[in-house]
């Protein structure tokens, strides 16, 4: 059953400042973004890494594992993932080979928006309807 539950962690959140708390046996994202406080499970829309991870800035959440992009106020994917970074050319043959079977099955793998959860303040105390 859905229910308020409160972010410890959350309160006080400034502009471009982003947590992660438990609520209802969910990780859940909260961060604000120019003074209004946006909720989300804290998992992307690709391959369910933990956003709190990666980094938000500029009105974006950018994923800490293959820097998936997406809308820090609407959740909508704003930039898709990537799967080349910097020194994978140091990387063995062997992995890389590996990577090489494994690229069409994330290619595949559809990147999805992230869904807003309601999130409300109430006596000085951050909430997600979840």
């Amino acid at each position: 059953m859905q229910s308020w539950h409160e972010i410890h962690g959350a309160n006080g959140l400034k502009p471009g400042d982003m947590t992660h708390g438990k609520a209802s046996g969910e990780d859940i994202l909260v961060l604000n973004q120019g003074g209004e406080l946006h909720a989300y499970i804290n998992r992307c829309g690709h391959m369910n890494a933990p956003l709190d991870l990666g980094t938000f800035k500029s009105g974006v959440v950018k994923c800490p594992q293959h820097n998936a992009v997406f809308d820090a106020r609407t959740g909508e994917v704003r930039g898709q993932p990537q799967f080349s970074m910097p020194g994978m050319d140091k990387l063995p043959p062997e992995f890389m080979e590996a990577m090489a079977r494994m690229a069409p099955i994330f290619a595949r793998t559809e990147c999805r928006p992230l869904t807003p959860l309601p999130v409300e303040t109430l006596d000085g105390k951050v909430r997600v309807w979840v």
